[in-house]
């Protein structure tokens, strides 16, 4: 009963990780040493120095932004930028510095290791390694052996720096998915479990209320009027009638569909139709209402873009913005003409109004068709660990 203890320790390892990952990620500065040295050690003086103190303290703050900020922005340039500024700066520490040190140039390796696409990194690192080289022939003071032996070793730096910055990228990202499948596998679980308690609440708690509630109908009719116990028959016939009423509304509850049920049996039926789908998701943990008119609404526009549009690609993006919450179906398919309302839309409008929510079902410019779901933030209830694992 012990084992799953590791698996719960790695998570939370991993968490930890992630959380401080990017502070760490700064210990990597004290590869700039041999640039502070030279300047402590008063190797570089007057105006030359000042610049290079300037320089220094350029790099940092750019390389401690990207680390801090810039690494959430997502902006394709933002890293090629950083990049391209590090290795300037590094040649620039170089000759201020009057030394050649690789140490300057490893940071921009591990910039583009973890910030760029694979095939961008490796552009990176042929252009990283050439400059470097072209600094090493440039301002190494050292015989030629020694120089071609330095010059040699600039390739395993390039490769242990920038492809174990790929690697660890690839792997921090494979452990995200498998712990975003795990919590997936968790709320599928929870959500049979409610299937099954609201098929045993129906079928036994349910079917043994309606009896007696018959039975007391039927008590009812049989004792005349003004009979002893009429009243208590009578009070015991509307106690069952709201504990049978009251079952079905919990069995309602229990069957509303969820996001996760929603997301899963869309990209299930979209994959079987032939059609690619892309979900962006990131409202994170909601009540129970809020959840089921949104899972309402994914089930309502997937079933429109496989039936209706003839489309190649789909898109479900659920945002959280001020004051709202959004989700948004959109498909690339035929160009409709705005047409009245299906039974569907109908429904799925009434359902939005009930919690003072909108939608917007509207033909795209060009191609296609896009189904927007709008509510107001619900206040947030207390989720059960599933939840929260799901909503991270």
């Amino acid at each position: 009963m012990a084992l799953p203890a590791p698996r719960s320790n790695l998570v939370s390892a991993v968490s930890l990780v992630e959380r401080f990952a990017n502070y760490a990620a700064l210990g990597w500065l004290f590869l700039l040493w041999p640039s502070v040295d030279a300047y402590l050690r008063g190797q570089v003086r007057g105006l030359q120095g000042a610049v290079l103190a300037m320089a220094l303290t350029v790099y940092i703050v750019i390389y401690a932004w990207h680390c801090l900020v810039g690494h959430r922005l997502r902006r394709r340039l933002i890293p090629v930028a950083t990049v391209a500024s590090l290795t300037i700066l590094a040649v620039a520490l170089d000759h201020l510095a009057g030394q050649a040190a690789n140490n300057n140039f490893l940071i921009p390796l591990l910039v583009a290791g973890f910030a760029l696409p694979t095939s961008h990194a490796l552009v990176a690192f042929v252009v990283v390694a050439a400059t470097m080289i072209a600094e090493g022939i440039m301002l190494a003071k050292l015989p030629t052996a020694q120089l071609i032996l330095q010059l040699v070793l600039t390739l395993p730096s390039v490769v242990l720096f920038g492809g174990g910055a790929i690697g660890l990228r690839f792997l921090l990202a494979t452990l995200a998915e498998l712990r975003a499948a795990r919590a997936e596998v968790a709320q599928h679980a929870a959500d049979r479990e409610r299937s099954r308690i609201a098929r045993d609440l129906h079928d036994l708690l349910g079917h043994n209320l309606s009896l007696i509630t018959l039975k007391g109908e039927l008590a009812t009719r049989l004792l005349p009027e003004g009979a002893h116990g009429v009243d208590e028959v009578r009070d015991m016939l509307g106690l069952s009638r709201e504990a049978l009423q009251q079952v079905r509304d919990a069995v309602s509850g229990y069957r509303q569909p969820t996001l996760a049920t929603e997301l899963m049996a869309a990209r299930v039926a979209l994959r079987a139709a032939g059609i690619e789908l892309e979900v962006q998701q990131d409202v994170g943990a909601l009540d129970r209402e809020t959840e089921a008119v949104l899972g309402w609404a994914i089930r309502e526009g997937c079933t429109n873009v496989i039936r209706h549009s003839g489309a190649k690609h789909c898109r479900i993006h659920l945002t959280r913005k001020p004051g709202q919450l959004q989700i948004e179906v959109a498909n690339d398919g035929w160009r409709v003409p705005q047409a009245p309302a299906g039974n569907g839309l109908r429904g799925l409008e009434e359902r939005l109004s009930a919690l003072g929510g909108t939608l917007d079902a509207s033909a795209l410019p060009s191609a296609g068709f896009r189904l927007v779901a709008t509510v107001p933030p619900q206040s947030r209830l207390e989720v059960n660990p599933v939840d929260a694992e799901v909503a991270r």
